[in-house]
């Protein structure tokens, strides 16, 4: 259950497809010269190409390493710069995922998880903000700590 959740919100940004091009009428951006980039359990990690999507519903980044072997999803309902929560139970509609291509993963959507995305900026072409998050994998005890977490993606 705990997989498909993630895959669920990966699955959710993979739409957008890959490449290096934006399509200012939708809100996507398929890399071009967006960062996003955190700490996961104190190791530094960044993302090759990251896919984004704004839209009504709010803010969606995904990404996979260099490698392929990690991919960060950061889903979030904002219309505005705020502070944001990932914290499960808050029904805020935040997540904060982490899988790695050798089946395990962590999500906020689990009992446990916490976190906060702040959006400096947010308009119908860019954003900006940081974020960190707690994400519970397999069991209770078995959480990712993310931090440091930024992202400036240009749509």
């Amino acid at each position: 259950m705990r997989r498909a959740t993630m895959l669920l919100a990966a699955a959710y940004v993979s739409v957008a497809g890959c490449g290096g091009s934006s399509d200012s009428s939708t809100g996507i951006n398929t890399g071009g010269t967006s960062s996003f980039s955190a700490s996961l359990g104190g190791a530094a990690w960044t993302a090759a190409a990251p896919v984004s999507l704004i839209n009504a519903s709010g803010v969606n980044i995904s990404s996979y390493d260099a490698s392929q072997t990690t991919n960060v999803t950061l889903t979030f309902l904002a219309s505005a710069p705020g502070t944001y929560s990932l914290t499960f139970g808050q029904n805020t509609g935040g997540i904060g995922t982490v899988s790695k291509s050798n089946g395990q993963g962590w999500s906020t959507v689990h009992p446990g998880g916490t976190g906060t995305v702040v959006v400096t900026t947010l308009t119908a072409h860019r954003a900006i903000g940081t974020f960190f998050f707690d994400a519970i994998g397999s069991s209770a005890t078995d959480v990712l700590h993310v931090t440091n977490g930024t992202f400036d993606i240009t749509f």
